[in-house]
């Protein structure tokens, strides 16, 4: 089964009301985060306006987050985007030098869990990024958010908000 990882700024508004309702995503667990994943690119709907130019121009996007750190991605410039099982992805993923890394990280002032990548072909270079899972399927901006896709949300250092 592929993974998919969804890398936007969703405004999920909470409903309000009597009976509570349960959030349609959640902080995802370290454990839910390593393994293969598949960017699914999104609509310009869901975009930030302020984002001119797509920091990710790349078609197709796989990433691979290992249990002991490392971070590999692969890239496709033009679509079609092939469907690969997990057997090929390892295979493909053996052939990525590791560059990068990835760190599952508690923030204690805000008391929610970040990941930070690194890379050791940049020095000092820094993302970190709000990770979160569906929990309940849901639809926003004409795209299907299935239960188990993994979001990622880019903080800005500066800021300390996502971008």
């Amino acid at each position: 089964m592929q993974r998919i990882i969804l890398t936007a700024i969703l405004c999920l508004s909470s409903g309000t009301g009597i009976a509570q309702v349960a959030p349609a995503e959640r902080n995802a667990t370290e454990q839910e985060i390593a393994g293969d994943w598949q960017l699914v690119p999104l609509p310009s709907a869901l975009q930030p306006p302020f984002i001119k130019n797509d920091p990710w121009p790349a078609k197709c996007q796989w990433y691979s987050y290992s249990g002991n750190g490392e971070l590999k991605s692969i890239n496709k410039l033009r679509e079609p985007c092939d469907t690969a099982n997990a057997a090929q992805l390892d295979q493909a993923f053996r052939e990525v030098p590791a560059v990068m890394s990835w760190k599952y990280v508690m923030n204690t002032e805000y008391q929610k869990p970040a990941i930070f990548v690194t890379r050791s072909d940049v020095k000092k270079y820094l993302e970190i990024w709000e990770q979160h899972i569906v929990a309940t399927p849901f639809v926003k901006g004409g795209v299907e958010f299935a239960q188990g896709d993994l979001l990622l949300y880019l903080a800005n250092l500066q800021t300390h908000q996502r971008v």
